[in-house]
């Protein structure tokens, strides 16, 4: 049985690096739209965004310091610690998001159209508890 699920994992991050070769870009590069996800869902400092991804902060320094750069994310200082910087995402970037999950959902309802609206349910129910699972796990992990 683990086999055959780590072989569906290696599948399915195939299928998802194809997605982000082949979607529209709108300017924000492929490997760059999950951290202004991440931002839009709560302004943050760096640190916490490289916590909260799982990423090295150097990379994460990176790659917001290009989202800059594009004008998809602004750095503002920090009203409690001018030395820090609490990323938000500007309007360009919120717009660029809100077509890039309008692409993700249009390819998803068409991949799905054959599912029944339970089969779907119980996927994403099962999908959330296995992220969440090996989440809990790896914590643990991580923690030795």
């Amino acid at each position: 049985m683990e086999t055959e699920l780590i072989r569906r994992l290696q599948e399915q991050q195939r299928v998802l690096r194809l997605a982000k070769q082949i979607r529209p870009t709108d300017g924000v590069p492929p490997g760059l739209v999950g951290l202004m996800a991440e931002i839009s869902g709560a302004e943050c400092h760096s640190k916490e965004l490289a916590a909260r991804t799982y990423l090295d902060p150097s990379t994460v320094s990176r790659a917001v310091a290009h989202l800059v750069t594009l004008g998809f994310v602004a750095r503002t200082p920090d009203p409690e610690d001018r030395r820090a910087s609490v990323l938000t995402v500007t309007p360009l970037g919120r717009e660029a998001l809100v077509e890039m999950h309008a692409w993700y959902g249009r390819v998803a309802t068409e991949a799905l159209r054959d599912w029944t609206p339970v089969e779907i349910d119980d996927f994403t129910t099962m999908l959330a508890r296995f992220s969440r699972d090996m989440t809990t796990y790896l914590s643990k992990e991580d923690a030795r």
